[in-house]
């Protein structure tokens, strides 16, 4: 049987200095059938000349000014035709060349499906730590992640909203409640993430609450206390790091 195509999507605004290590990621696969998106935002510094030694493979490049990640992602969606998609964005790599030949063997036909895969979280001076999965507790990674290209016809695009750090969390959070998608983890281990980018944070935590409120993940209660008491414990953290 022929192998389902993924389409890999990589968004890209003004990192000349780490794009092509993420690109080289993708290109090293061994999995038969990618193709490969790149989405640039206009960037005005040497991002483009990084791309381009690699623009003989791969599939499409559009760059044009944009209205933030989640729009430069929608675009990507767009362009895609693989069968399953998977967002692998600039600085972010696959955890080695078998990577997603290996979460791929977890495909299952037949069904709309997302696959959570593990992820390795890599910070400035400290060890890489390996992350596993947890769906009950709405703990994965995006750049771990394969879905069905065919659920964004009935679902929609990511919400692109000015201020909105976590539409993707959102997007999956709604999946992880519906009875038609059928959502599980792989122990294949997909991306090694790096956790200084976009997603992290005060505001990005309380939204993803919040999304878990609208999704009936969490109780209002809940939701109500993490939003009062996490701003408290994240000044008192600063605090203590700059008493040391």
């Amino acid at each position: 049987m022929n192998a389902p195509t993924l389409t890999v999507v990589t968004v890209v605004y003004n990192d000349e200095a780490h794009i092509a290590r993420t690109i080289e990621s993708v290109l090293a696969q061994d999995y038969p059938a990618i193709e490969y998106v790149v989405i640039d935002g206009a960037s005005s510094d040497g991002t483009l000349a990084a791309i381009e030694p690699w623009r003989a493979r791969i599939g499409q490049l559009l760059s044009e000014p944009d209205r933030g990640i989640y729009d430069a992602m929608n675009k990507g969606i767009r362009l895609a035709t693989g069968e399953f998609v998977l967002f692998m964005n600039s600085g972010d790599v696959f955890a080695g060349s078998t990577a997603v030949s290996a979460a791929m063997a977890d495909v299952a036909s037949g069904r709309e499906q997302v696959i959570f895969g593990r992820w390795v979280r890599r910070a400035r001076g400290q060890p890489d730590l390996p992350c596993v999965p947890d769906l009950s507790v709405g703990r994965f990674n995006h750049q771990a992640v394969l879905y069905s290209r065919a659920i964004h016809r009935w679902h929609g695009e990511y919400l692109s909203i000015r201020g909105l750090s976590t539409a993707d969390y959102f997007f999956f959070a709604t999946l992880l409640a519906s009875p038609i998608v059928d959502c599980r983890t792989s122990d294949a281990t997909l991306a090694i993430i790096d956790i200084n980018g976009l997603s992290s944070g005060l505001h990005t935590f309380s939204q993803k609450y919040a999304a878990d409120y609208l999704c009936g993940r969490t109780s209002r209660l809940k939701l109500i206390a993490i939003l009062v008491l996490h701003p408290l414990y994240s000044s008192l953290k600063r605090l203590l790091r700059g008493a040391r």
